[in-house]
């Protein structure tokens, strides 16, 4: 089992390196994350049809295909700014009310009316229409508006400085390191000497020590990237913009690293245990089975998605780039 998980993680880290690279090198019409966004909407709109199969194997009502459709509103409407940058004359307005971030709310809004929308079309009796639209909410508030911010990291805009399409990646892979680390981290220790169970019936396999050596390594990865991999990356576009002195100096102070390590890492750990609970309530092991040794999408996503919008949070408060 662990060497199918390590050959998979190995052919998706390097499919996914060899993607960024390109987005950042040679970003598509020269906006960065423009070449990411139909991946992004691949991934949701597959832990979509994994979670609404979950549900409803689970015995719950939902109508799926209107489920999906409704979360590609919600991405799609996020990548507007995006969009704009690309074929816009004069790119997205930084004056606009709506913002970047702002049109994921609009995308839920819109996500629910359209699901109203199809229960009134189809309503005949009392019975089922409520419950249908809370579990599509449910999945559109997990694999759509939480998802979603996987394109506000990667498209992210730090004020005052010329190293936007930088920042954004190192956003978005310092997500997927941190939780990857402290997974990795958790594995490892709860195998090696976990004897606490920290979710007996939840997650068996989940122990107390597991828990301290996700912080442990996610918040060591988190100080490790700060000092080293995010001015690398700030350095790669400096030409022309800045030094390498000065990228070591936009980056911001490591007790505010170690911070993110552990917010990100105890967020990571909450979204694995949600998956836990639904595949639990589901009474099914894996979200899928196309990976061997890791599942499905959502198998891959947990801990990630639950993390998206704390490091938001972190990123525009500008502790972690020292501006």
């Amino acid at each position: 089992m662990l060497h199918k998980r390590l050959a998979a993680s190995a052919v998706i880290l390097t499919a996914l390196g060899i993607l960024l690279h390109f987005d950042f090198h040679h970003p598509l019409m020269g906006v960065g994350g423009l070449l990411l966004l139909p991946l992004l909407l691949v991934i949701a709109l597959m832990a979509t049809t994994e979670l609404g199969e979950m549900l409803i194997q689970g015995g719950l009502e939902l109508r799926l295909k209107h489920v999906l459709f409704s979360v590609a509103l919600v991405h799609g409407l996020t990548f507007i700014p995006s969009l704009m940058d690309a074929f816009g004359s004069l790119g997205y307005p930084e004056d606009c009310p709506v913002g970047r971030v702002g049109w994921i709310g609009v995308g839920s809004v819109l996500a629910m009316c359209w699901l109203f929308f199809v229960e009134m079309k189809h309503f005949k009796e009392p019975g089922g229409a409520i419950q249908r639209l809370a579990n599509g909410m449910l999945v559109v508030g997990y694999t759509g508006t939480a998802m979603s911010f996987l394109t506000v990291l990667r498209t992210l805009q730090i004020s005052g400085t010329d190293y936007d399409s930088a920042w954004g990646m190192c956003a978005i892979i310092s997500v997927i390191v941190i939780t990857k680390c402290g997974d990795s981290g958790a594995y490892f220790t709860g195998k090696s000497v976990g004897k606490h169970k920290m979710s007996p019936i939840l997650s068996p396999k989940k122990t107390i020590e597991g828990a301290i050596g996700a912080f442990v390594c996610g918040m060591g990865a988190a100080i490790v990237f700060g000092k080293w991999v995010v001015p690398a990356i700030l350095a790669m576009v400096a030409d022309g913009v800045g030094d390498g002195a000065e990228t070591s100096a936009m980056v911001g102070p490591l007790w505010a690293w170690a911070l993110y390590g552990l917010v990100i890492t105890a967020a990571g750990m909450v979204g694995d245990l949600a998956e836990s609970l639904i595949k639990r309530d589901s009474q099914v092991k894996d979200s899928s089975s196309w990976v061997p040794g890791l599942g499905g999408v959502l198998d891959i996503m947990d801990s990630i998605t639950f993390s998206l919008v704390p490091a938001y949070l972190f990123w525009v408060s500008n502790w972690l780039t020292g501006s």
